[in-house]
């Protein structure tokens, strides 16, 4: 137990510090703080209680997107900008089309079938019956199934940045998430233009 509580205040020294590296604590067994908790609180003290959090998985601030409203502030994806640096957004679809799937059916014609056998029966017996019916026409129809559209959804947020002007956030099928964000992006957006830079 005290070596659980001496890692965990580790961890909170390095986030405060900002040595803090989450992937060097994904492999440790579960801190008496947690890593997750410990760092949200660090930005919560340092910003503000946040106006609007998107999670794209739980307990992960490397997947979460974080708006502190009041201190002009937003955390991406374990990125931390100035509201100002945020300076557009747009939503990528690489969509492909799965095909409906084909099945084919093939009737023989009844009434056909039974007169050549009658026909085949008179003029060679039994066998001329089996021998004319199996000379019957048949009609094959194909069908094929609706085809659908899967989606695969990236947010590209431009930041104001040379070094590093391109974030993208991979939100797969998820439309709603996907719009959800884009959505906060471009509020941002609007509302940079509208208000001098700071």
């Amino acid at each position: 137990m005290q070596e659980s509580r001496e890692k965990g205040l580790q961890q909170i020294k390095a986030i405060k510090n900002g040595t803090y590296k989450e992937t060097e604590y994904k492999m440790v067994s579960r801190p008496y703080i947690s890593v997750y908790s410990a760092s949200r609180k660090v930005l919560i003290d340092k910003y503000g209680e946040p106006t609007k959090t998107i999670s794209l998985k739980a307990s992960d601030l490397e997947q979460e997107i974080i708006a502190f409203e009041a201190s002009k502030r937003i955390w991406i994806c374990g990125k931390d900008f100035s509201m100002n640096d945020i300076i557009g957004c747009s939503l990528e679809d690489n969509q492909k089309v799965i095909k409906g799937e084909v099945t084919s059916t093939t009737q023989t014609k009844n009434g056909n079938m039974v007169k050549r056998a009658v026909v085949g029966n008179i003029l060679l017996g039994g066998a001329g019956a089996v021998i004319g019916g199996s000379t019957a026409g048949k009609t094959t129809i194909t069908t094929q199934g609706d085809d659908t559209v899967q989606h695969d959804y990236t947010i590209v947020i431009n930041v104001d940045s040379l070094s590093n002007p391109i974030l993208r956030i991979h939100v797969g099928r998820d439309e709603v998430l996907a719009n959800e964000i884009v959505g906060l992006m471009n509020v941002i957006v609007n509302r940079n233009k509208k208000t001098p830079v700071e």
